[in-house]
């Protein structure tokens, strides 16, 4: 997935040059076969959209002959093409517009990244397991005399254990991380923005 929206708007447009029209974004791309260089891609970026807003949104680019192409009401991105034979088309009529792409992306981020920050502070206050215990996994297994079990029953109280604790110790861990990549994708973002806006100004 791409960050930077010029970037993948460059990506896509090459691959339309090539004959290959994006049909669904994401993770994984899809395309549909056209005449090469017939379309131009542009990506927008909008917040969840009721039901009606979003055909609301989608109609206000059909009517300036922009076809949808991705992106669904709560996917965030939205991909346009223009069939127009202009290489230049755009669906942004100014660099300050099209900055606030960004910021609506940082917008919609914030509001993922604020109640997963909520939920690692809460665990963090309520989790028994201490800092110094990662340099020792032993630590994570809490039954009596585990390891000094032997033979079937040693192996029967680990493989027991090891899931509680995966969801103890692995799920508050995937929270933070979580909350990091959130954090350095929103700072990316700020720099885009910023870098779009000074090219408005220019």
């Amino acid at each position: 997935m791409f960050v930077d929206y010029d970037k993948e708007e460059a990506w896509l447009n090459e691959m339309a040059g090539k004959g290959h029209l994006v049909v669904k974004a994401g993770p994984l791309y899809s395309f549909t076969p056209i005449e090469p260089g017939a379309a131009v891609v542009r990506v927008d970026h909008q917040p969840s959209m009721k039901a009606g807003d979003f055909d609301d949104y989608r109609n206000l680019f059909a009517d300036a002959g922009w076809q949808h192409l991705a992106g669904t009401r709560g996917s965030g991105e939205q991909y346009f093409a223009s069939f127009s034979g202009d290489a230049n088309a755009d669906i942004f009529s100014e660099n300050e517009s099209k900055a606030q792409r960004y910021r609506r992306a940082m917008t919609t981020n914030s509001a993922i990244l604020l109640p997963l920050f909520v939920i690692v502070v809460a665990l963090w206050s309520t989790w028994n397991v201490s800092p110094e215990s990662f340099l020792s996994p032993r630590d994570w297994y809490l039954t009596p005399g585990l390891w000094e079990r032997e033979g079937w029953a040693f192996a029967g109280a680990f493989l027991f254990e090891t899931p509680i604790v995966a969801l103890r110790v692995g799920g508050p861990l995937i929270l933070i991380g979580s909350c990091i990549v959130i954090l350095v994708l929103l700072a990316y973002q700020w720099v885009l923005y910023r870098r779009t806006r000074a090219r408005a100004r220019a």
